[in-house]
């Protein structure tokens, strides 16, 4: 695998190399991935609307959408491979929400090219404004956080313990925000006020690998393998006598634990 520093030469017949730097090379690959990625994420998200206008089954649109299309050509033009561990202990007819680290954008990739269901993100409320697919978002039922209304805040961590009740299974990264250490940072506490409110249980999933492929507040997309280990759930009865924060600490402990058995 090229690095962002290696240099290639290559030698004709006649016995003249050609040197090239990888270094100025990687910007002009990374660009054309970008808009490829762009391109085709927009395509995804015409395609999901249309899907969602002719079904109405938010569920299943999401899962062929994120699962065979969106998530596949993303790999492909990004040169990542995504391993998964523990899928088997995905139950679609349980509905659950789902906790995992942050530490890149292609977190939401791995995941959609990883678990077998139809995941609703729970993200800030920013992502709404994306043209298409911000409209893909909503219309298919992804839930939006005002960060800086609590009021509001709230107000959407019902709607999503509402969708849950449904049958729709959330996914939620707990950090907050994506880690630029890569150190798996304090869980907040919305998702499992959820969770205990609701009696639902609890998926704890770790990332390993996205930050390689791209760090937090970097444009460098880099080709490389993307694990995701998913644990055992936590049935609601195991969490019955925690509060809040011991939840928490308690579910970070298992994302800990799964990414400690690394890639």
């Amino acid at each position: 695998m090229l690095s962002s520093d290696t240099s290639v030469n290559l030698r004709y017949k006649n016995g003249e190399q050609l040197h090239i730097n990888m270094k100025f090379i990687w910007p002009v690959i990374n660009i054309i991935q970008i808009i490829l990625i762009l391109l085709w994420t927009g395509v995804c998200g015409i395609v999901g609307m249309l899907l969602m206008l002719i079904t109405w089954n938010g569920i299943w649109v999401h899962k062929v959408n994120g699962l065979y299309m969106w998530s596949p050509m993303v790999c492909l033009i990004a040169g990542v491979r995504v391993k998964v561990y523990g899928a088997e202990k995905v139950k679609e007819k349980i509905s659950s929400i789902y906790v995992a680290n942050h530490e890149s954008h292609f977190d939401i990739l791995a995941l959609a090219r990883s678990i077998p269901i139809g995941l609703f993100f729970i993200g800030k409320k920013e992502l709404a404004r994306v043209p298409i697919m911000g409209q893909y978002m909503r219309l298919i039922g992804h839930i939006f956080v005002d960060r800086k209304n609590s009021e509001n805040a709230l107000k959407s961590m019902r709607m999503a313990a509402d969708k849950i009740k449904a049958g729709k299974n959330v996914i939620t990264f707990p950090e907050g925000t994506r880690s630029k250490t890569g150190e798996l940072m304090i869980f907040k506490r919305g998702s499992f006020m959820i969770a205990k409110e609701g009696k639902v249980g609890i998926v704890p999933i770790a990332i390993i690998g996205s930050r390689k492929i791209l760090a937090s507040g970097k444009s460098n997309i880099r080709p490389g393998v993307i694990t995701v280990r998913i644990g055992d759930r936590i049935d609601p009865s195991d969490f019955e006598n925690m509060t809040v924060e011991q939840l928490s600490d308690y579910t970070r402990s298992k994302v800990a634990a799964l990414i400690a058995l690394g890639a």
